[in-house]
């Protein structure tokens, strides 16, 4: 079975370069003392984050069959953020008024978000032969 396809790579490239312009523009913000528009730039980034999430998941689901709810993509999208979190932080870009713990507790938070979807992904992957869809298979 495929895991990484052409859209999930797409996404992924898509999203370290948003993340990055996300994270650049948060630190000036904070640095500035523009602290009430920093919830207008998280809001727009999760936005669009989420909208080419959905536009390159569909997508995927129509050229490839697999039963995974939008596990692989919420997997990459996990872990492209928070790395680009922690290499903000370790090589000094950030802001005076940001703290690290912000970056581990964020991790720590979506990565219990990400076990129990998991754990859903486990439990409705039964209902596929494969990794396919039954209803794909059997029509």
């Amino acid at each position: 079975m495929k895991t990484i396809t052409k859209n999930l790579l797409y996404f992924s490239i898509s999203l370290v370069v948003l993340t990055i312009i996300f994270r650049f523009l948060l630190s000036s913000m904070l640095q500035h003392r523009e602290f009430n528009y920093v919830i207008f730039v998280a809001v727009a980034y999760g936005v669009v984050v989420f909208i080419i999430g959905a536009i390159f998941g569909r997508r995927d689901r129509i050229h490839l069959p697999l039963y995974d709810i939008g596990f692989r993509f919420h997997l990459a999208t996990y872990l492209i953020c928070n790395l680009i979190g922690e290499i903000w932080y370790l090589t000094g870009m950030q802001s005076e008024y940001e703290n690290i713990r912000v970056v581990h507790l964020t991790i720590l938070y979506w990565g219990i978000g990400l076990l129990l979807h998991f754990i859903i992904y486990l439990i409705t992957r039964r209902h596929a032969i494969k990794g396919i869809k039954r209803t794909e298979i059997f029509e």
